[in-house]
């Protein structure tokens, strides 16, 4: 660890000490309570002032849960994972190598870093990126434990710990578990169905017509053919589309005299924002055969929009 990491940790240690210190409670005896499933306050204590919180304390959910047995009692806590201001730290998980130690024997613990259970912290933890309130997920450690350790909850257990992140050595802590109180004996589960409706953005779409399409001269000995757009604007169709279409003849008048067109646009489609393509041609057979004028005509074109099915 380098010396300024170790600077860091003592000055926060410092601040601990001075603003929080712990009243011990008397303890009640492991008789006094029935087997069952229990919550317990918990805090982490330096092991060398254990009237002291630990500066690690902050990364840990003070509610735990145990569950007492004839034989045994199963003590679970949680600590942040990842620890906010370190995510890119103990990826394998926040603490590791838990050992508890009660009546001069050690009991390994057990880490779960798949479930994250999601726990609200209630101290603000500034080293650690942690504040007062923050749910957060975490990794697990489950120790089992003597039924009789339920004796030593309140006054505190030895406990080592390699902390995976910031400091990345073993720390030594006194465990304190207090306030045990019992789970519900019985529980169930009811559903109740949530129902609600998100409205599709309402369908918007423009299409543009030319207003006119100017041939000018036709020539008698060539087709004559131009070339015109359909603008398409288009948005919120959610897979709607929008239909053009327009017939495939129609006349030029001049007076009382005519003259063919064919308009080979069709029946086309837009989904979204694009442009469509068309063609008038007037043949160069037919225009031999007209009279000389000006002729002007119409093609109409039927707009129609599809919702999705």
């Amino acid at each position: 660890m380098s010396i300024l990491k170790r600077a860091a940790s003592a000055a926060m240690a410092l601040t601990l000490a001075a603003g929080m210190s712990v009243m011990p409670v008397s303890a009640a005896g492991s008789t006094d309570f029935a087997d069952g499933d229990y919550t317990a306050t918990v805090h982490f204590h330096n092991a060398s002032n254990p009237s002291s919180y630990s500066m690690c304390d902050s990364i840990f959910a003070h509610e735990a849960d145990v569950k007492l047995t004839e034989d045994s009692a199963v003590v679970t806590v949680y600590v942040a994972y990842p620890v906010p201001a370190f995510s890119d730290q103990g990826q394998d998980g926040t603490i590791k190598d838990v050992v508890v130690t009660y009546n001069e024997t050690d009991y390994t613990a057990e880490s779960d870093i798949t479930t994250k259970a999601e726990k609200t912290f209630d101290t603000t933890g500034a080293l650690f990126g942690i504040n007062a309130g923050d749910m957060l997920p975490t990794q697990a450690v489950t120790v089992t434990l003597p039924r009789d350790a339920v004796d030593s909850f309140e006054t505190g257990l030895d406990t080592s710990a390699y902390v995976n992140v910031v400091m990345n050595t073993t720390q030594n802590f006194v465990v304190k578990l207090t306030e045990l109180q019992a789970g519900p004996t019985e529980t169930s589960t009811q559903s109740a169905q949530v129902t609600a409706d998100v409205a599709a953005p309402a369908a918007s779409y423009e299409v543009t017509i030319p207003e006119s399409i100017t041939m000018g001269t036709l020539s008698a000995s060539e087709d004559n053919t131009m070339a015109y757009e359909v603008k398409v604007e288009a948005s919120n169709l959610n897979g709607g589309k929008v239909e053009v279409e327009t017939g495939a003849k129609g006349n030029l008048t001049s007076g009382e005299n005519t003259l063919a067109f064919a308009n080979d646009f069709g029946t086309q489609e837009a989904a979204e924002t694009t442009t469509l393509h068309g063609n008038i041609k007037v043949t160069a057979a037919d225009v031999a055969k007209a009279a000389a004028g000006n002729y002007t005509g119409t093609a109409d074109f039927t707009i129609s929009y599809y919702a999705a099915q």
